[in-house]
């Protein structure tokens, strides 16, 4: 009740908000996954080994036919985890992914056209392919595959553009932010699955309000 307030007792808000950040997740990325190919060829030639019972063992211990292959799968794994880069997502204005996807629309336009022109051949193929001759279902074929692959360079252009807005990577005790060219670096480096963790990231950000418990005194 208002009552209860006391009569001098205003918010700063300007004080207040000082302090405030955006909603912000971390995310590990790793440059050499690569070896997880290697560990899983190296766990493929380990021999099947008879689990014995506690208390059972041998009194000069265990022999592990598995010991050498162990070592280097342990030796892999921290090679992996030795490559590991941690990231700094943060969430995006709807103004900001606006201006993002305008900006997308005037660097890219050359590109969006080019979409544009093979979505339309593709289309007139295909339609061939089913012999389609009416004008009006010819039409729609085209405007279907003109934004099919429109949509595609857009979505994939406003989504680099809004992690490298979105993210910095850790570096030493600070943190750097990325620009364009790394995110699409990482992108071709490193593949859809680890980038998409930022894009995850990014969209759990902006979309989704954590839950805070406070910690029973």
């Amino acid at each position: 009740m208002s009552e209860n307030i006391a009569p001098n007792a205003e918010l700063d808000l300007d004080q207040w908000l000082a302090t405030g950040e955006r909603n912000t997740h971390n995310v590990n990325l790793y440059a050499r996954m690569d070896l997880i190919a290697e560990v899983e060829a190296l766990e493929a030639q380990k021999q099947p080994v008879e689990q014995v019972a506690e208390g059972d063992e041998a009194l000069g211990g265990t022999n592990n036919p598995n010991a050498e292959l162990e070592a280097q799968i342990d030796d892999l794994w921290n090679r992996i985890d030795q490559s590991k880069r941690v990231f700094r997502v943060t969430a995006l204005t709807k103004q900001e992914t606006d201006a993002i996807r305008e900006k997308v629309l005037d660097e890219c336009s050359d590109k969006i056209d080019k979409a544009a022109a093979m979505g339309r051949t593709e289309a007139k193929k295909t339609c061939k392919r089913m012999e389609i001759s009416v004008p009006a279902d010819i039409n729609a074929y085209l405007r279907i595959g003109v934004k099919e692959f429109t949509d595609k360079v857009i979505n994939h252009e406003t989504t680099l553009r809004m992690i490298a807005e979105a993210t910095k990577m850790q570096v030493g005790e600070g943190w750097k932010q990325l620009t364009l060219d790394q995110t699409r670096t990482l992108y071709e480096k490193l593949g859809e699955s680890q980038i998409g963790l930022l894009a995850d990231a990014a969209y759990k950000a902006n979309n989704e309000t954590p839950e805070v418990t406070v910690p029973k005194s």
